[in-house]
């Protein structure tokens, strides 16, 4: 019967409305019992209730739990699935990341609240990959997502979006920017979102020099992401060298500039840090934008000569 449906479907709204509110336990279970109800009756959304499991589980950090929702959502209904997107990037398999969260913004067409759902993820695998042309197309296109549907949630997405990018780009702004975010989100009760906010804030802080932020932002993600069960170490970015890098290099920029001043390769970059070629080139091209040079034995000069060398990685 058509109506048999509705409960199950019913279950997976509600578990995605407890998953924003933190109660992930409650969610949790509420996925599951929709999976149950669903699964012979309506495959698309028993693998959505799948999904929700599996955005969880990666939220809380069990990756290997994450794998396995997602798996079962791919096999009643597969689909390309931000979720799954970024658990590729957290198990750190960035070129499958780009591929599925690319796949998932084709599929949702010219349905701008469908793209809306996949654009934060889609900037972030892009600031992941140093592709900042392409996250910054992906923010400017949220944000005016939100001003249309005139969304308090997509505001706040869209505020955390470009204060990723600014924190990435070294913009000055990205203090405020990402302030704006952590005060939407928390004028919308949505505590995960609130505290990767406050993380993002405290390297902004960080990265302009203002400690005393920082480790309050810090402080305060982790205190939350202690209330919700998440597997994170929010102090991690505050042991960074206090030193600010020059030029607004991010640590990931460091690291490519030191060794390609150590006389390494694209290639030798790409194997010590697990990235891809493309991704090792982009970065390159961006760190020859913020320096203002234009070959690598220019570079190589500005690392010495800046004390880059001498700060480690």
């Amino acid at each position: 019967h058509p109506f048999a449906v509705f409960p199950g479907i019913c279950r997976v709204h509600h578990a995605a409305a407890l998953q924003l509110r933190g109660r992930w336990a409650e969610a949790e279970r509420e996925a599951t019992r929709a999976c149950a109800e669903l699964t012979g009756l309506h495959r698309p959304n028993a693998a959505a209730a799948w999904a929700e499991i599996g955005d969880i589980r990666r939220r809380l950090g069990d990756l290997s739990g994450a794998v396995d929702a997602f798996a079962q959502a791919d096999d009643l209904c597969p689909q390309p699935r931000p979720g799954f997107a970024l658990l590729q990037l957290a198990e750190g398999d960035l070129d499958r990341a780009s591929a599925v969260i690319g796949d998932a913004l084709e599929s949702a067409g010219w349905n701008r609240l469908a793209r809306a759902k996949v654009l934060p993820a889609f900037a972030q695998i892009a600031i992941a990959a140093a592709d900042l042309a392409t996250a910054g197309g992906a923010v400017d296109e949220l944000e005016a997502i939100a001003e249309a549907f005139d969304s308090g949630g997509l505001r706040a997405a869209a505020a955390s979006a470009r204060g990723r990018l600014e924190l990435a780009t070294g913009h000055p702004n990205a203090c405020g920017t990402l302030r704006n975010a952590v005060t939407r989100w928390t004028e919308l009760g949505v505590p995960y979102e609130i505290a990767t906010a406050r993380m993002l804030l405290g390297e902004a802080c960080h990265s302009h020099g203002d400690e005393a932020a920082s480790a309050e932002a810090f402080n305060a993600a982790r205190q939350l992401f202690d209330e919700l069960g998440v597997r994170v170490d929010a102090s991690r970015p505050a042991r960074r060298p206090m030193a600010e890098l020059p030029r607004g290099l991010t640590e990931r920029e460091a690291e490519v500039l030191r060794l390609v001043a150590a006389g390494h390769t694209n290639k030798e970059v790409a194997a010590t840090l697990f990235l891809s070629d493309k991704t090792v080139a982009r970065h390159l091209s961006n760190i020859f934008t913020k320096i203002g040079v234009s070959t690598r034995a220019a570079a190589t000069a500005f690392a010495f000569e800046g004390g880059l060398m001498n700060r480690g990685g």
